[in-house]
């Protein structure tokens, strides 16, 4: 079942981590979660759709995400909701993800051009505008070095973990909730310094 939004113990500084899916409009949000800066979860949710959007794989192996987290009968909620939601809860934020690109893109998304567009009517997207400023744990430069041989995109989260926290995850069903307080955590071993270099 979904947690929050909890603005009760909201803060500033917030980590967030989404899990993707597969449908007929391309990759879309199938799990969201926010930490706040003690990572104490203050939401977190899985994702449905409205036809004519149709889920083709939950991609399960790498999103822990299985049919029945997508049902609404057992608390997904639909897309439109969620992203209401984020809006309203990480405006003024300084949000924290890894590669927070690809999530700032799933949240974002103009789900109703993308359903006309399904429909036969050309439009073209306006992605939802959230106001907030990032970190992005995986662009931290002193961070570089614990990127696995040959990847361009910086290291893993898993790495990362690992190596700067000294914990493992994903050692089992892959949870949005354990890489938003992973990532809150590797952000909070080098705070002052990911502000200075990415703070704008």
């Amino acid at each position: 079942m979904p947690v929050g939004p909890r603005y009760d113990i909201l803060t500033d500084k917030t980590a967030i981590d989404c899990e993707m899916m597969q449908s007929n409009i391309g990759q879309v949000l199938g799990r969201v979660s926010v930490v706040n800066y003690k990572s104490e979860t203050i939401f977190d949710t899985f994702v449905c759709y409205p036809k004519p959007i149709n889920i083709i794989n939950t991609n399960e192996e790498f999103s822990g995400i299985d049919w029945n987290d997508i049902d609404p009968q057992n608390g997904a909620q639909l897309f439109s909701k969620v992203q209401a939601q984020l809006v309203e809860l990480l405006r003024d934020r300084i949000v924290i993800g890894h590669d927070i690109q690809k999530d700032l893109k799933v949240i974002s998304m103009d789900l109703q051009s993308h359903i006309l567009r399904v429909q036969g009517v050309a439009l073209r997207p306006t992605p939802i505008t959230f106001y907030m400023a990032v970190r992005d744990t995986q662009k931290y430069s002193r961070y570089r070095q614990y990127a696995s041989q040959g990847a361009h995109q910086g290291p893993s989260l898993k790495n990362l973990a690992l190596e700067v926290l000294g914990r493992q995850i994903k050692q089992g069903r892959t949870s949005s909730v354990e890489d938003a307080v992973a990532t809150m955590g590797v952000y909070r071993n080098a705070e002052v310094d990911i502000d200075r270099e990415q703070g704008k």
